[in-house]
């Protein structure tokens, strides 16, 4: 056991997590950050920072040649090298930024804030469990616990996913070179905004499986329309009321099988993207030792003001 008490553990050191303990640390409290792998999260790595990065690029790219090619031009064209080049100086720069702050507390404010680096586990509502690379363990006694171990993307039963051929957001971005053609299994937030991306660039063909009448059914139908001729504009061609019976990678490609309207159609492509949805990282973290209550849909654990049914523990970001 860790000889202080500290005022907030948090567990989970992406964005929502970050950002509570900086927020009790501005309030002179006692905090223990506790991270497992990277601190940053999907929000740095495999996520929001290099999804953005990758549709700025994108919207660049499609801007200029909008302009030039209405003037004879010739299209302008970056390679896939250069794209990767300018997301890993994006991720370099905002890396080098959480460490130095690390740094600058672990100095200055030592105090108030302590960096833990390993697997947390709630053992009690007063206690946090480290478990750490080198098999050492240690506990953290604690007021207030926040849970904010954020989500991985769903997968589909019965899919295979390598993140080489058939892959996720979290391996979307290591890819070696434009795919020839992709296909996005979801047309909500994340496949609409990784389908804009790609007929950007213009080198790709994408489809895009929609199961619905139509694309980003959480937004209003009017965005949807704009959005989705938007993409038919820009060569996306969108499956709509489709059932995805079958995906599988045959020779080194993908071949999926869906039906439309009664209709089956079989098309073979180089990737693909799922893109159905996250789940929350919350295995092994002992919330049902705790009988810490799971919200509807298992996907959200804590109330509008992200407090659990135990309170003194919350939650907060995509957990």
């Amino acid at each position: 056991m860790s000889d202080s008490k500290y005022d907030l553990v948090v567990i989970g050191g992406g964005p929502a997590g970050y950002a509570a303990a900086m927020r009790a640390i501005d309030f002179g409290k006692r905090v223990c950050l506790i991270e497992k792998s990277k601190v940053g999260g999907a929000g740095l790595y495999n996520g929001a920072l290099s999804s953005k990065t990758l549709w700025e690029l994108s919207q660049r790219v499609k801007n200029v040649n909008e302009t030039i090619v209405s003037i004879g031009r010739d299209k302008f064209e970056l390679s896939w090298d250069e794209v990767r080049k300018t997301l890993e100086e994006a991720i370099f720069e905002r890396k080098f930024q959480y460490s130095c702050h690390i740094k600058l507390l672990k100095t200055n404010r030592a105090d108030l804030f302590t960096y833990a680096r390993g697997f947390g586990k709630i053992i009690d509502p007063h206690t946090v469990e480290v478990s750490k690379e080198d098999g050492e363990v240690e506990e953290f006694s604690t007021d207030y616990i926040t849970i904010t171990t954020g989500s991985s993307p769903r997968t589909i039963p019965n899919i295979a996913v390598d993140e080489k051929i058939i892959m996720t957001s979290d391996g979307i971005d290591q890819i070696d070179d434009f795919p020839e053609s992709l296909v996005i299994v979801g047309a909500g937030v994340i496949g609409c905004e990784y389908a804009t991306i790609f007929s950007n660039f213009g080198k790709t063909k994408v489809y895009l499986i929609d199961r619905g009448d139509h694309i980003l059914p959480f937004e209003d139908d009017d965005i949807s329309h704009i959005v989705a001729k938007n993409l038919e504009k820009h060569g996306v061609t969108i499956h709509h009321k489709a059932s995805l019976e079958r995906m599988e990678v045959i020779d080194g490609k993908v071949e999926y099988e869906i039906v439309c309207d009664g209709k089956k159609e079989i098309i073979r492509v180089e990737k693909a993207l799922l893109s159905v949805g996250r789940v929350p990282n919350l295995k092994g973290i002992g919330l049902e030792e705790l009988g810490i209550e799971m919200g509807k849909s298992g996907r959200h654990i804590g109330d509008d003001d992200t407090q659990t049914n135990i309170p003194n523990i919350f939650a907060a970001g995509d957990v």
